[in-house]
């Protein structure tokens, strides 16, 4: 498992043309004319981000949108959000996750695991 510090500092994901989107969209998708059901947006493997109204709520790049569009859904860009690593700070350790989680599972009885 990549630690969350190497996680970070990887390169952007390539796009279907080989090169590194600066740019992406914060989008939500919605049922198309030839797409009504939204459940299929989950096998397209799209980096899906909490919506407070409970829609389909993607970061995509220009590809990623062609994709979607291609495959009957209509889609609603909300704004640009730029490529970038992700601060160090916000980027938890192994150690402090491990710490926070046998915290809340404290007391709970376990079977057939460690």
């Amino acid at each position: 498992m990549n630690e969350p510090s190497e996680r970070a500092q990887q390169p952007p994901r390539r796009d279907a043309g080989g090169e590194n989107p600066t740019v992406r969209f914060d989008a939500t998708v919605h049922p198309g004319v030839t797409n009504r059901d939204l459940l299929g947006v989950a096998d397209l493997d799209l980096d899906r981000i909490p919506d407070p109204e409970g829609e389909v709520r993607v970061v995509v790049t220009a590809d990623e949108c062609r994709r979607l569009l291609e495959s009957g859904y209509e889609i609603r860009l909300h704004a640009q959000v730029p490529v970038r690593p992700l601060p160090t700070e916000l980027v938890e350790q192994d150690d402090s996750v491990r710490a926070w989680l046998e915290e809340r599972v404290q007391g709970i009885e376990r079977s057939g695991g460690v």
